[in-house]
């Protein structure tokens, strides 16, 4: 019941107040106009009651022209204006001092709304009264509803004294967030505040009450509580409670009842489930509290624990929001799970850690500085261990990524800092990279005029460009990846950049772009090979005394990390001349219109020095596979290092080229008989290089890549090819093929030979896609069209699958195998689906990821649930076979009575339990 009641009675106190009343024969005699309120009344319907005697002098008969009789109001009037109304009549009463409002009777007093088929007014007792009136059939309806800006509650009859401020209402049914309560009967006391510094608080005292989330008249399940104490917008605080299912006790009890409503939020305890796993026994998964943390912070802090094993685990849960600046949520969770071994029954422990966090910052929070991202960090493969969710199991990457950037109004630089993770949960390995900071200028043009006429000069087009960076990068394993081993091993260091360039047209049609760019990076460490020789030692390996010597290994080397600065610094220019070339095919008399071949040739040159030729980068590496041999590469310094080593290839005086393809077709169409577009190719790209500079091979290996959409967007195909000017052939121990300095075309005639290439097939299939492709759209790219079906409402037999996805990867490499064969592997072919079937109203069968993987022979991960709606419960099933694990639950709904759940689960560690038993 609502406390906003008393509202109700102070509508009707200034007629309960009336101290005297006369009649003015020169008024009309229904009208009622007090001296300090006005009290509108709608005109009644000329039905009169049975047994109303018109002559009485206690009862006004409604005619055309209403009297109006005066009232002397007391001081305690209502200050502001009522309307009443009522469909049928409205009687006052003088002798027995009451007011009558029938049918569909309505009291409005400000945001407060009252309805009733009957409401009594007896000034005499200061008693107000509304109920329900039999109907046209004689079962008895329109019952009191009581309306707010936020609150309603409907009762069978209601009953308040305003001068003892006390009432009572009779079954009553009001509804709490998502919480239903049906009571038999309510005591209402409002207590006036002591002093002027406290409010009035409103006590409400319920008996034999039912909490439940189901909207039926009778509810299906309900907590039954004799007592109960309502404090408004405060607690409810009840008596044992007992579980009842139709109508019938249940042997569920709990001790006591205490549920916080504080509006809009308030601390409060959070149900827990109750969980049975066969290898943890019975448990309580989510017992916590709730706080809430000013206007724009809550936290849910949540435990689990298991009595068998012991294993528990620890939550905590927060959001928060403010408008117009940010909003974000952060999740840490700690388990410790234990095991029984089958062995010896021993108990083992396994501790795992989790942290996810992301924040977001509203466009409108600072024009120039911006902060966001997420981070999602894990020990010990916590999400798979606490959770049994496909995604969770078979997603082994995890990463993060927190970003702040700030710019500067009218300057030309900007700021970055941020933070990134990487990890992968099957190898345990972790990558961290923090801090890392960025400064940078746009592009600049220094030798622009701030104000030119006429056409600009070659020269002020020049650009000028200068990056920085400096980052920090932890790796190891994550069982020791907080350890001074980690931090030992961190690599640090600090790059810069200097780049020039410019761009214009050469004859017209082509296009000059040189470039040149200067690198300096600085570290904190370098990298120390230290060799050491092991002298010869001559073995006695016979009983007959041959000596022979160990030839094997002639030493050893030991990489040991050198803390001090170090730097390099290199230098590269090059300079690409392109223009575009266009061809065109056109066709008479067909749908085919035309053809058309886009090339966008590109030549270019670029140069950088042999930086190998530097002793304090690059050192000499024995060979210790020999007595006194060097190894042809040296090694440098940098190697290792977060930004990497100067490039050991030598000099580069390489001259690149190449040729980016596209082709696009022109048809008529069926329909409308328009031109339309279509792409054949989207892009092929061609090219390769001569290196002037390299003593050996100086031509590259030809590439060729390219992509396109077949079947109207549905699949992307992707592809790259190797050709090579040079043979290449088997190697004389017949165990790989070599690239051998001798050119192709010189064994066999022919310019290149072709060695290799890639292709792969991507399908992401919808129902919609399909439909749009089997009807025969003409679209160049098939849209998903859900939403649009939804609102039309179409139906069909495809329709239960509309939020299916099908995804087909495929991918193949084509190789020449050593009997020189060309040879087609696929190395990937695998379907993907996932999605939700509503076979009925209340069925639901969820697929959540399942496939087949054609290359390996077998099920991809399936997880498959099903679900049914039962009113105000909910069932349902989940099964993940590959891991052996299932669960099952009937729950009832909402989230206040979610602890109304019977579970049953087996995960993945039971299964292993039994297969190990057996």
């Amino acid at each position: 019941m609502k406390t906003k009641l008393l509202y109700i009675i102070f509508i009707l106190l200034g007629l309960a107040k009336i101290s005297q009343a006369q009649v003015n024969p020169a008024v009309d005699s229904t009208q009622v106009r007090p001296e300090t309120a006005n009290l509108k009344e709608n005109s009644a319907r000329d039905s009169i009651p049975s047994g109303f005697d018109p002559m009485a002098t206690d009862s006004i008969v409604p005619v055309a022209q209403p009297p109006r009789i005066s009232y002397k109001m007391s001081s305690d009037s209502l200050d502001a204006e009522v309307i009443s109304s009522a469909r049928d009549s409205m009687i006052t009463d003088m002798v027995n001092q009451k007011i009558h409002l029938y049918g569909d009777a309505t009291v409005d007093y400000k945001t407060i709304n009252l309805k009733a088929a009957h409401i009594v007014l007896d000034w005499s007792t200061s008693i107000v009264t509304a109920e329900g009136m039999p109907d046209s059939t004689g079962r008895m309806a329109n019952f009191p509803v009581f309306k707010d800006e936020t609150q309603e509650f409907q009762a069978k009859k209601m009953r308040y004294n305003f001068q003892t401020e006390k009432g009572i209402v009779y079954d009553i049914t009001t509804q709490q967030q998502d919480v239903i309560i049906h009571a038999a009967r309510s005591k209402f006391i409002s207590k006036p505040p002591k002093d002027s510094t406290e409010e009035k608080q409103d006590i409400i005292y319920s008996e034999d009450a039912i909490f439940t989330t189901c909207e039926a008249d009778e509810p299906h399940f309900g907590v039954h509580s004799k007592k109960q104490k309502i404090i408004a917008n405060k607690m409810v605080v009840s008596g044992p409670l007992n579980l009842e299912l139709m109508g019938i006790p249940t042997p569920l009890w709990l001790p006591f009842g205490f549920f916080p409503v504080t509006e809009p939020r308030g601390t409060g305890l959070l149900f827990p489930e109750f969980d049975f796993s066969a290898d943890q026994g019975m448990g309580l998964k989510g017992l916590g509290w709730f706080f809430p943390l000013g206007d724009h912070f809550n936290l849910s802090v949540r435990s689990n624990v298991y009595f068998f094993t012991g294993t528990w685990g620890v939550s905590a849960a927060s959001q928060y929001r403010k408008k117009y600046r940010y909003n974000g949520s952060f999740n840490l969770g700690f388990d410790d799970r234990r095991v029984e071994e089958a062995s010896d029954g021993s108990i083992s422990s396994s501790k795992s850690f989790s942290i996810r966090w992301t924040h977001n910052q509203d466009r409108s929070a600072h024009p120039t500085m911006n902060f966001g991202g997420s981070v999602n960090f894990q020990i010990n493969d916590y999400q798979s261990t606490v959770s049994n969710r496909a995604d969770n199991v078979l997603n082994n990457s995890l990463s993060s990524n927190l970003n702040f950037s700030k710019s500067w109004r009218d300057k030309p630089f900007n700021f970055n800092a941020s933070f990134s993770h990487s990890q992968n949960t099957s190898s345990k390995q972790i990558t961290v990279n923090f801090p890392k900071l960025n400064f940078q200028t746009q592009t600049l043009y220094p030798f622009r005029k701030k104000q030119r006429s006429g056409k600009a000069k070659w020269y002020e087009d020049i650009t000028f460009k200068y990056t920085s960076e400096a980052k920090s990068t932890f790796t190891g394993v994550d069982s020791t990846f907080f350890s001074n081993q980690t931090l030992d091993d961190a690599r640090y260091g600090m790059k810069q950049n200097i780049s020039s360039g410019t761009s214009f047209k050469l004859f017209q049609y082509f296009n000059f772009n040189p470039s040149v760019r200067y690198q300096e990076v600085w570290y904190g460490k370098s990298l120390l090979k230290e060799q050491f020789e092991i002298p010869e030692v001559d073995i006695d390996t016979s009983e007959t005394g041959v000596i022979t010597k160990d030839t094997l290994n002639y030493g050893y080397s030991l990489d040991t990390l050198v803390n001090g600065f170090r730097a390099y610094r290199t230098f590269d220019m090059s300079a690409s001349v392109n223009t575009q070339i266009f061809g065109t095919l056109r066709f008479k008399r067909s749908r085919l219109m035309g053809l058309r071949h886009v090339i966008k040739p590109t030549l270019g040159f670029s140069y950088s020095p042999d930086y190998t030729a530097n002793p304090n980068w690059f050192l000499e590496e024995r060979d210790f596979s020999t007595p006194d041999e060097y190894r042809d590469d040296p090694y440098s310094i940098f190697d290792g290092n977060i930004y990497g080593a100067p490039s050991s290839s030598g000099m580069q005086m390489r001259f690149t080229y190449g040729f980016v393809n596209n082709f696009e077709a022109k048809y008529l169409s069926k329909r409308d008989s328009t031109a339309k577009k279509i792409k054949i190719f989207e892009t092929i790209n061609v090219g390769g290089s001569y290196n002037f500079a390299s003593p050996q091979y100086k031509w590259s290996v030809v590439t060729a890549s390219g992509r396109t959409r077949l079947f109207k967007g549905l699949t992307n195909f992707t592809f790259r090819l190797n050709w090579d000017p040079y043979l290449n052939q088997v190697n004389d121990e017949g165990t790989r093929r070599e690239r051998v300095e001798v050119f192709y075309f010189q064994e066999t005639g022919k310019l290149l030979q072709f060695t290799g290439g890639t292709f792969s097939l991507n399908s992401n299939l919808t129902v919609s896609k399909i439909r749009e492709l089997f009807q025969g759209k003409e679209e160049e790219v098939v849209e998903d069209r859900r939403d649009t079906r939804e609102e039309s409402g179409e139906d069909d037999f495809l329709s239960l699958f509309e939020n299916f996805r099908i995804a087909h990867n495929m991918t193949a490499r084509w190789e020449r195998t050593l009997a020189d064969k060309d040879t087609l592997i696929i190395s990937t072919n695998s379907i993907d689906v996932r999605g939700n079937i509503q076979l009925s109203k209340n069925w639901y069968i969820t697929i959540g990821r399942i496939g087949y993987d054609f290359t390996n022979q077998r099920l991809t991960y399936p997880d498959i649930g099903f679900r049914r709606d039962i009113h105000c419960w909910e069932a349902g099933f989940n099964w993940t076979p590959d891991r052996q694990a299932f669960s099952f639950y009937i729950r009832a709904k909402g989230s206040t009575f979610g602890f109304l759940k019977l579970p049953y689960q087996r995960n993945y560690r039971d299964a292993e339990r039994a297969k190990n038993a057996f």
